[in-house]
């Protein structure tokens, strides 16, 4: 297959995808593994920044350490892309979103939360939003419930009473995207430019990719952002991780050295 087209034209994709218009607050998320599913799902949703409250609880260096390395496998490294800022109480995540101008918008199950799939009761959607995803237990705490401009819950048709909190957050952003398509591209072009400087020195790796790179930074507009972020067909098997491959052909072994064996018979290795 054709090589991969250069990492500009995919960063600058991605810049010209990206939002300021709406950000995402984590309240005291303790679980990691939705913490950082919820870090991934915005990211690739175009959303830039992250405010997180209390997001872990850590009680040595021995979890600590082993908490960075799994946020690492399921965010796929994507907080290097995104700005995130970290609190240590409600109270000053709520000062800085003020601060910033943004809109707080809550996921809450009280009956007079209004539903994400009334459109109306979404518009006006203000310059800025912050959506707000709280603890597993208990949700948004009640501080930050008391200062939030609007509450929303997505309707729910089963019996589960609620959604995992990456997929609360991935349906409430799509809802905002959906009546508010305008936000994706909208950060103002000096923060571009700093992502710019930022992202292509992350994807650059040698000396002549730094100096390509260098040549972009100094004329952006040399570079032509790619019109499908999807890669192209023959490349998406080579894509995929080793560990996953190799996990995926033993499976496949095993079904089928399970599928020669005749119920009852057995095992050559193991005797009868």
């Amino acid at each position: 297959p054709a090589a991969p087209p250069p990492p500009p034209g995919g960063a600058e994709a991605v810049i010209q995808g990206r939002t300021g218009r709406f950000a995402v607050v984590l309240e005291r998320v303790l679980d990691s593994h939705n913490h950082s599913a919820v870090i991934r799902s915005a990211e690739a949703m175009g959303i830039q920044n992250i405010f997180i409250v209390n997001n872990l609880v850590e009680r040595n260096e021995t979890e600590r350490a082993k908490t960075v390395v799994l946020a690492k496998k399921i965010t796929k490294n994507c907080y290097k892309w995104l700005t995130i800022r970290n609190f240590d109480t409600t109270a000053e995540c709520i000062e800085a979103l003020r601060a910033d101008g943004y809109s707080i918008w809550a996921t809450d199950l009280a009956r007079e939360a209004v539903s994400l799939n009334d459109r109306a009761a979404l518009l006006p959607v203000p310059p800025k939003v912050a959506v707000v995803i709280g603890r597993e237990s208990d949700g948004v705490s009640r501080e930050m419930l008391d200062v939030c401009d609007k509450r929303c819950f997505m309707p729910m048709y089963g019996f589960t009473e609620s959604f995992n909190v990456s997929v609360a957050c991935a349906l409430f952003l799509q809802r905002l995207f959906d009546v508010c398509p305008e936000a994706h591209g909208d950060l103002p072009e000096e923060q571009k430019a700093s992502l710019r400087r930022e992202w292509f020195a992350e994807l650059t790796k040698n000396a002549t990719a730094k100096l390509a790179c260098g040549a972009f930074l100094a004329e952006p507009e040399r570079v032509t952002p790619l019109d499908d972020l999807r890669r192209p067909e023959g490349e998406r098997e080579s894509w995929a991780p080793p560990k996953i491959k190799k996990r995926e052909a033993a499976a496949v072994a095993a079904l089928e050295g399970g599928a020669s064996k005749k119920p009852g018979s057995p095992d050559l290795a193991t005797g009868p």
